[in-house]
């Protein structure tokens, strides 16, 4: 998304604060291991540009959504850290904003069960 910030568009996002971390761990990961990005340090300034524009919303999750998450992970064995950004989608009723497959077939599921 950071490469193509023109999928931002007009909209603002909601994420949980360990966002920050896993796409500062993908910008590095694409820069060392994959050798396919000569210089991370821009994505992570554009990162922390729409943080802190308020583009991106940084949410620190609360125990209802950690909650939530762990039941969500136990009945999809999806991991915590994808499940947290279910459970955040459907605690705000915001759509959930993914280019993970996983992640968008088990919000579908979790639409369901409501």
């Amino acid at each position: 998304m950071l490469k193509h910030k023109k999928l931002l568009g007009k909209d603002e996002f909601l994420t949980p604060d360990l966002a920050l971390y896993e796409i500062t761990n993908s910008v590095w990961k694409h820069q060392y291991i994959l050798k396919d990005l000569e210089n991370g340090l821009p994505y992570i300034s554009i990162l922390y540009d729409l943080v802190d524009s308020g583009a991106i919303k940084i949410v620190s999750p609360n125990e209802k959504i950690l909650f939530r998450s762990y039941d969500i992970a136990a009945r999809s064995k999806a991991s915590i850290y994808d499940a947290i950004f279910i459970a955040l989608a459907l605690e705000t009723n915001l759509e959930l904003k993914t280019f993970d497959k996983q992640q968008t077939e088990i919000m579908l599921h979790e639409t369901k069960l409501q």
